[in-house]
């Protein structure tokens, strides 16, 4: 076991796993209060020193990826330092707190967010049209101010977007980039956005409050963003149709 960042917070997760005999997706499973996973990362939650964290852990998927997690390659180190770097630039992110390699993974531990939803599982409650509103104006001027900071976010979908009284945060930041402004990521990022849009079944009226939002923060122009987005756009759609079949409608078309 290695910290590889955040000493202080690193040396409070190092004795919680020095009490138990576990592996890291053991520990996962025994000791937070797991979210989301998948086959090679689990999200959980686990209070530390007090204070509610998230803890993500990252299995290494071979033999030589794990020996790349060695020499200090990997998605979790990506991610914590991008968080610090967007939280320099007035980026609201979960701040990170360690990462730590194991025999078996990563360990990622960054601020917990009280009370915080995505925007995926809110939107498939019952909302009221104000509610609706408020959501996708606020989505436009987060992935906005990413986008002004300099950067991309590489997975722009729903779930990434977490809501809390604070506005939204933006998490799973192992995709970020530093990019130009207005470059091909950030409009790969707007029309990620857009294809979960249209799965969900987003109504125009909503969506265009979201475009509205981002545009007037970012002083972009509609068409030359459409025009972006639009070839990213069409190839999401395909894939996504292979995948999950023809679902929602579309609601952004060539300018």
């Amino acid at each position: 076991m290695r910290i590889l960042r955040g000493n202080d917070w690193g040396e409070r997760l190092q004795r919680e796993l020095a009490n138990t005999s576990c592996s890291g997706l053991d520990f996962m499973q025994q000791r937070t209060e797991l979210l989301k996973s998948d086959v090679h990362s689990w999200v959980g939650l686990i209070h530390l020193s007090g204070r509610l964290c998230y803890l993500k852990f990252y299995r290494a998927k071979s033999a030589g990826q794990n020996l790349l997690f060695r020499f200090g390659f990997a998605r979790g180190l990506r991610s914590f330092d991008a968080a610090e770097k967007l939280m320099m630039e007035g980026v609201q992110v979960p701040a990170p707190l360690a990462c730590l390699r194991l025999d078996d993974g990563i360990l990622l531990l960054t601020e917990g967010v009280m009370d915080a939803k995505d925007l995926k599982a809110l939107w498939q409650e019952p909302l009221a049209a104000p509610e609706q509103s408020q959501l996708m104006s606020s989505a436009g001027r987060a992935l906005s101010g990413l986008h002004r900071a300099g950067y991309c976010h590489g997975d722009c979908k729903w779930s990434n977007f977490l809501w809390s009284q604070h506005g939204f945060y933006l998490v799973d930041l192992e995709g970020v980039k530093k990019t130009a402004a207005s470059s091909k990521q950030q409009a790969k990022d707007l029309a990620r956005f857009t294809v979960n849009a249209e799965d969900l079944g987003v109504s125009k009226q909503n969506f265009e409050l979201f475009l509205d939002s981002y545009l007037k923060e970012s002083h972009y122009t509609r068409g030359a963003t459409i025009h972006a987005i639009m070839p990213w756009l069409h190839q999401l759609r395909a894939r996504h149709s292979i995948k999950y079949g023809r679902r929602g409608q579309q609601i952004l078309g060539d300018p």
